[in-house]
């Protein structure tokens, strides 16, 4: 059986350097329409998913068209 090398082991985080990540701009508006359109494209191909959360198609609706005006908003204010 072989033995564990220790030094090996712990010199291995010493060896990758700590990179600098850069955040970009966040965009709640733009964040919060993409959440709302994959959530409305799961909910209308699962009948079942619909039940258990009770959400109507109606509901659906309703998100679609505050989803479109979040699209809206973000438009104008990127331009």
């Amino acid at each position: 059986m072989e033995s564990i090398n220790l030094p090996a082991l712990a010199a291995h985080p010493s060896v990758s350097r700590a990179t600098r990540i850069t955040r970009r701009k966040v965009n709640g508006q733009a964040t919060a329409a993409l959440l709302i359109q994959m959530a409305t494209e799961i909910l209308t191909a699962s009948p079942t998913l619909r039940k258990k959360a009770n959400i109507t198609l109606m509901d659906l609706a309703a998100a679609d068209k505050i989803r479109k005006e979040l699209t809206r908003k973000t438009s104008v204010l990127h331009k």
